[in-house]
């Protein structure tokens, strides 16, 4: 089925794209490097939800605080540099269904998800159960789950005096001033997992109680929030800090 836009939508989109053009370009997406996925429920709009169910696929665990959320998640193998021109070329539009136990694909293609959706979906669960905690929408809360490759950050995650939330959180703060000023929590330090276990998947979501960013050690940043443009704008501050870092050392080497 084809997904009907409304403008609410359509921007959500376009932002997708324009993060994942912005990844593309900084060289932080080699290959199919990188995944997304976003809550888009506040937008789908009345025009979307009856649209039929092109696929399910059941999850191993159920997530019943996710039911009947719709979601934008990248395909499995997608490239950055692809869903920047074409959005719903490589990526799909789910739903969890009434029980929590699988997803729906609804739009546009029957599409392999991201292999990080069992992951990205356990995060979701946690940032859904803080909104009912609170009484408010589940998509109210942190909606964005995003995943890249930045350089300079990977570069700082090999240097042992760096690998721990303290260390790396206070030398990205003295690099560069602004780091503080947008990510006053600090970056999480996550050891070294599997990229796509789920002990890599507990390790992080036990951070992001606390943790909007984290740094997995020679692997990349996890990024979460409300808008998928400013959870970008963070990272790229903080690899710009992680450059400082890596033009100091050189020079005082």
């Amino acid at each position: 089925m084809i997904l009907r836009y409304n403008g609410q939508l359509q921007m959500q989109i376009n932002d997708i794209a324009q993060v994942a053009d912005y990844m593309w370009q900084k060289g932080w997406a080699e290959r199919n490097a990188g995944n997304i996925t976003v809550n888009i429920t506040e937008f789908i709009g009345d025009e979307n939800r009856s649209l039929s169910v092109i696929n399910r696929i059941p999850l191993f665990y159920a997530v019943p605080e996710l039911a009947d959320q719709y979601y934008y998640v990248t395909s499995a193998g997608s490239r950055m540099r692809d869903i920047a021109r074409n959005p719903m070329d490589q990526g799909i539009v789910t739903r969890v269904s009434a029980e929590g136990k699988s997803i729906e694909i609804l739009a546009d293609k029957n599409l392999p998800p991201t292999i990080e959706l069992p992951s990205h979906l356990l995060m979701h669960q946690m940032f859904a159960r803080e909104a009912i905690r609170e009484g408010k929408p589940v998509s109210s809360r942190r909606r964005v789950v995003l995943h890249t490759h930045p350089t300079e950050l990977i570069a700082l995650s090999h240097f042992k005096e760096l690998q721990s939330t303290k260390a790396i959180t206070e030398a990205l703060y003295r690099m560069h001033p602004e780091v503080k000023m947008c990510l006053p929590g600090g970056l999480a330090w996550v050891p070294y997992e599997m990229p796509g276990s789920v002990e890599l998947a507990k390790a992080s979501i036990k951070d992001l109680k606390d943790f909007r960013f984290m740094l997995w050690e020679r692997h990349g940043v996890l990024g979460t929030g409300t808008s998928i443009l400013e959870v970008f704008d963070v990272v790229d501050t903080l690899n710009k800090a992680a450059k400082i870092y890596l033009y100091v050392h050189l020079l005082h080497n």
